[in-house]
């Protein structure tokens, strides 16, 4: 079965994502992917403002995790400094290591989010999981090949505002 990669929400940034909204609905375990998602490609270490959306999540009960497909040792490094776990070389949109880490961590799909910026890895595997997926706005879009990449996701992040159009007026 074909699964369409079609965000079940968008925001602008994580910063939208509030802790509370997670809460109510049952998210106990928040994979995060980290390049272009939580920070810029490259960037050493986490900004302020990133430390303190993630000491919120984890005073709201929720479990962030930085989950990526990055190599070396930045996700090690953002990961240390916030004080939470990781897993690089994650393979989105495979979802082998994805049901492991759900095992590891006896957390549920269900109980479960993802959120990135990249709707061919990050949403897809998500989808796949069965988990809920969350796609923002990436961070930089100077890169070309980066524009290139997003513009071909657009037609999913259409479907969303249209599937999302369609339940406003049915209520």
């Amino acid at each position: 079965m074909l699964t369409m990669p079609i965000p079940d929400i968008i925001l602008k940034s994580i910063y939208e994502l509030k802790p509370e909204k997670l809460s109510e609905m049952g998210i106990k375990l928040l994979l995060m992917d980290l390049d272009n998602t939580l920070d810029k490609y490259h960037a050493k270490f986490p900004t302020v403002r990133l430390r303190n959306w993630i000491d919120g999540m984890k005073r709201a009960g929720i479990e962030p995790f930085i989950y990526s497909n990055s190599h070396g040792d930045r996700a090690e490094r953002f990961a240390n400094s916030l004080s939470i776990e990781y897993v690089n070389k994650a393979s989105k949109p495979n979802v082998k290591r994805l049901f492991e880490l759900l095992k590891e961590k006896n957390v549920s799909p269900e109980n479960t989010a993802i959120i990135g910026d990249q709707i061919y890895t990050d949403i897809l595997c998500g989808k796949k999981g069965g988990i809920l997926t969350i796609a923002i706005t990436p961070i930089d879009m100077t890169n070309p090949f980066h524009l290139f990449r997003y513009g071909a996701e657009l037609p999913f992040r259409y479907a969303y505002k249209r599937r999302d159009k369609m339940k406003e007026k049915k209520d």
